[in-house]
């Protein structure tokens, strides 16, 4: 499972992001004896053909060989298809020997596996094609009417063509209820139990009380979730106020107003930053210039995951709109924060002898391009949200240890068509935190699709 996680990452991660995706399907293959060369990103894409095997025991030659065209930059990498493409190939037989053989179907399907093995997993999708069956008749002839009754032997190859749909609707069921849901990417982390696998199979059925075979390799999947366009000014949402209340010193109790404010719209692709910003008020300076130092401030992009448990462990319903917040929740990134070029600090007269004081920050989170993208399918879930921790200041406690504020973000694939990429304000000096938190998820599944 480690080195199956480990080639799907370098696979999604090493992908040409400059190079549009096509849905015209597959074009020259990439042999695995060729060397690889750049191509510019107004050129068709070079598909890669993967080969899998059948051998019979004591023989080097295969007799049954599944061909596969993917999205990955080397054969010896899983195939990988983003939404929209065509799973094409061809199925091979080369049979030294008549085989009694009744049929050979191609199957795709994505599953939510609950745990290391495939027991009580769930398929979610699934499409399938009939390369041949007796009833088509004699695969050298194919206008022959009647069924074919006689052995296979010798070269035979089938072309195929699947396309996965982009949402399939599910029927309820004991465990959750239905709707309509886009696939989810392919999801494998070595800390987290549950999986979502997708498997491409040939089945080889050759009649009752005989043994059939199969030639099977698991996929990647990504699909192809965008923003709305961002906002030309980069308009904050999510405008509130929360009061920030500890001690200083262990001794003086103080208490402040936090200003936090998000870019709109709140879903973001992987890979870009998240702009935000906030401002911090109190009568007290010193405690002020303590809440506001940049390192201070506790700003991070969180995620919940909702698992899918075995059969023998599941109960009630799992509802696709259920709010996930009390679930328990993993920092992925923290924000960045630097004095605002609009002015960092401010003084306000309340009265004669009582004056407000206000500090100012810009702030980014610098989304990891490894981040898997928001999803809801059956019982699984992965969910993001932005929330303000309480501060870690010098010298200051906070009386809070729950969040301060919470807001649900998306995050998605792929940029905005027509769009300029976002760009990062952030001045180097106070990028460290964001480097700290990427290093922390380098393990991950995921590619930022640039198209448009």
């Amino acid at each position: 499972m480690d080195d199956y996680v480990q080639r799907i990452a370098q696979t999604l991660n090493s992908m040409d992001p400059t190079i549009p995706p096509s849905y015209d399907g597959p074009s020259t293959p990439r042999s695995a004896g060729l060397p690889g060369y750049s191509r510019r990103a107004s050129e068709r894409r070079v598909w890669t053909e993967h080969k899998f095997h059948l051998t019979s025991r004591g023989s080097k030659t295969p007799w049954a060989t599944l061909k596969v065209f993917s999205r990955s930059p080397t054969p010896a990498q899983p195939p990988t298809f983003l939404e929209g493409d065509k799973i094409s190939g061809s199925f091979i037989f080369n049979l030294d020997q008549a085989e009694s053989i009744t049929s050979v179907r191609a199957v795709a399907k994505g599953q939510i596996i609950p745990g290391p093995t495939d027991r009580d997993a769930f398929t979610f999708v699934e499409v399938a094609s009939t390369l041949w069956s007796r009833e088509n008749g004699d695969p050298r002839n194919p206008n022959s009417p009647d069924a074919y009754l006689g052995k296979l032997s010798g070269h035979y190859e089938w072309p195929f063509s699947l396309e996965l749909p982009i949402a399939v609707t599910l029927t309820a069921t004991n465990h959750f209820r239905a709707g309509t849901f886009q696939l989810p990417q392919t999801f494998l982390e070595r800390r987290f139990p549950t999986c979502v696998q997708y498997f491409l199979v040939v089945h080889i059925d050759r009649g009752r009380f005989r043994v059939n075979s199969r030639v099977q390799t698991n996929f990647a999947y990504v699909p192809a979730s965008r923003p709305p366009p961002p906002s030309l000014l980069r308009q904050l949402a999510y405008n509130q106020n929360t009061p920030l209340r500890g001690t200083v010193f262990s001794t003086r109790q103080v208490e402040a107003i936090g200003h936090f404010a998000l870019a709109k719209p709140l879903c973001y692709t992987r890979g870009s930053p998240i702009p935000c910003a906030i401002t911090l008020s109190s009568t007290d300076t010193q405690a002020l210039d303590l809440l506001s130092a940049p390192r201070a401030i506790s700003v991070h992009l969180r995620r919940r995951l909702k698992p899918l448990l075995p059969a023998s462990k599941r109960n009630g319903v799992f509802d696709a709109n259920a709010d996930l917040s009390a679930d328990p929740a993993e920092n992925m990134v923290a924000a960045s924060w630097w004095p605002s070029a609009r002015g960092a600090s401010e003084e306000i007269a309340l009265g004669p002898s009582r004056r407000m004081s206000r500090r100012r920050l810009d702030g980014e989170i610098q989304l990891p391009t490894c981040l898997k993208p928001s999803c809801r399918i059956a019982h699984f879930a992965v969910e993001y949200t932005v929330e303000l921790l309480p501060f870690k200041a010098t010298a200051f406690t906070s009386a809070d240890s729950k969040p301060l504020l919470r807001q649900s973000v998306e995050i998605v694939t792929m940029f905005p068509s027509n769009c300029p990429r976002p760009r990062t304000y952030a001045p180097p000096q106070y990028n460290v935190v964001r480097q700290e938190a990427r290093d922390n998820y380098a393990d991950g599944l995921g590619h930022v699709w640039r198209t448009g």
